[in-house]
């Protein structure tokens, strides 16, 4: 390690500005007839306030088993091609429900039935500009027939008919258009709305029975972006249109199915990329020095940048030393950035063992890094300092690194980036969470690669023996 000292002399500004900042301090602590005996300082020569920034860094990668994304508040679709990470592709499963039975008017007539989805106007991930080829399907099976306490996970599929009910290619403009909707086959239309009319869809049940549910997904051969839409009872539907003559007016109209229930597939193909080197066994890791000297972190599909601190423990047997602050400082690689591969807006720590299992709450919920003093987890957004052209983020890791210090043993585990906080569930720890629902990544250069990555700034006072 290399230290740069800043210790302050008698004969030095800052040792006379404090000086006259505790005296000051000290007055305006008296009240009034308050006698003042002495003002006693400590000879400045006894100590010495140090960084550094040298302070070795391991990276690495890992994956999860899988990231639970049923019932997420965006409905995510589109592929798209990732230098870094593969093909990573998104499809949504959902189901649209009757609440009630469905009856209509003999006299009606039928028109269309359209699929009807909002676009997130806050979410997209790629380059909009491309198309995006859609087909809908439709499921084989009830997507809310599952056991009790189960869930949806990034990498669960439901069986569906390859029959498509629907398709659609599209230029996504997510921030100016409203609405996806695409036209849905006349057949199945034509069916749900013959059995309206002869009152055979009284109740939901009769519904699943004639649509259990269906699937959107992008084209495989795709190249453009991941697109969020969504998803809430008031907004995403299944529109069954019709109209209704007579002879003083041409009446049209709507039955409205809403999507009560839905899941992402998330999944990518990292072939080609250092990531396929990524271990089935998730309790390994794959360190920065066989990956390129990079590491690696995507929402959605599960993966985490680990950061181990190896050799700070030998703070510890330096005799008169104490650390006062710690920062790590992550850059992403910059040839990994562009307008439309953006870095996530905050990333979040959280603590875990040398076997990548997290450390736990009472209620099994993964323990974040702490901040010094205030308890709350540490996070940082994304800095982008024009005036230096530099972009990164920047953590205190104070209290890790205290840790570090006060405890006998040396293994006390690293800790992992990701794009969101987890839940408070110890099952369920993704549901709802922005990395469940997002396919933001990160890519970052170790201490040996040419655009390094990571930097510690540990500030330390070192007392000297009389």
């Amino acid at each position: 390690m290399k230290f740069q000292s800043y210790s302050f002399g008698k004969s030095s500004i800052v040792y006379k500005l404090l000086i006259i900042i505790g005296f000051a301090f000290s007055l305006t602590a008296c009240e009034w007839g308050d006698e003042i005996e002495s003002l006693s300082q400590p000879d400045p020569d006894d100590f010495a306030v140090l960084s550094t920034d040298t302070v070795t860094i391991k990276l690495s990668t890992i994956g999860t088993d899988s990231v639970m994304t049923g019932g997420a508040s965006r409905m995510l679709i589109g592929t798209y091609k990732d230098p870094y990470f593969g093909k990573v592709r998104s499809m949504s499963f959902f189901q649209p429900t009757a609440v009630s039975g469905v009856s209509l008017v003999q006299d009606a007539e039928y028109d269309s039935l359209i699929l009807s989805l909002p676009f997130d106007r806050t979410y997209s991930y790629g380059d909009t500009t491309k198309p995006m080829n859609l087909t809908v399907y439709k499921l084989l099976k009830d997507i809310t027939d599952i056991p009790a306490g189960s869930a949806y996970w990034n990498h669960n599929s439901t069986p569906y008919d390859p029959a498509p009910i629907g398709k659609a290619t599209i230029v996504p403009r997510p921030t100016t258009t409203a609405l996806l909707k695409i036209k849905l086959s006349d057949v199945l239309g034509k069916q749900i709305f013959e059995m309206a009319k002869s009152n055979q869809l009284t109740s939901s049940v009769d519904w699943i029975n004639l649509v259990k549910g269906l699937a959107i997904m992008p084209a495989a051969t795709d190249n453009g972006s991941v697109v969020g839409f969504r998803w809430n009872i008031d907004s995403s539907s299944v529109q069954l249109h019709y109209h209704t003559p007579s002879v003083s007016e041409f009446k049209k109209d709507s039955t409205i199915f809403r999507i009560t229930a839905n899941y992402n597939q998330t999944i990518a193909d990292p072939a080609g990329t250092q990531l396929a080197k990524l271990p089935d066994n998730k309790r390994l890791s794959l360190p920065s020095s066989q990956a390129g000297n990079l590491a690696f972190m995507q929402a959605g599909t599960g993966i985490m940048l680990r950061v181990d601190l190896p050799y700070l423990s030998n703070f510890k047997y330096t005799q008169y030393t104490a650390i006062n602050k710690a920062y790590l400082r992550v850059k992403p690689l910059r040839a990994s950035v562009s307008d439309a591969l953006r870095p996530p807006k905050v990333l979040y720590l959280y603590r875990l063992d040398k076997n990548n299992q997290f450390y736990t709450d009472a209620n099994g919920a993964p323990l974040a890094v702490t901040l010094l003093g205030s308890g709350g987890g540490v996070s940082s957004i994304y800095f982008n300092d024009l005036i230096k052209n530099e972009q990164y983020y920047r953590f205190d890791i104070s209290s890790f690194a205290t840790e570090i210090m006060v405890t006998p043993s040396n293994d006390i585990g690293g800790f992992i980036i990701r794009s969101s906080p987890f839940g408070s569930s110890g099952t369920f720890r993704d549901a709802g969470s922005e990395f469940a629902r997002s396919v933001d990544r990160l890519v970052v250069g170790d201490q040996l690669n040419t655009d390094k990555g990571v930097e510690l700034e540990l500030y330390y006072t070192r007392v000297k023996p009389k």
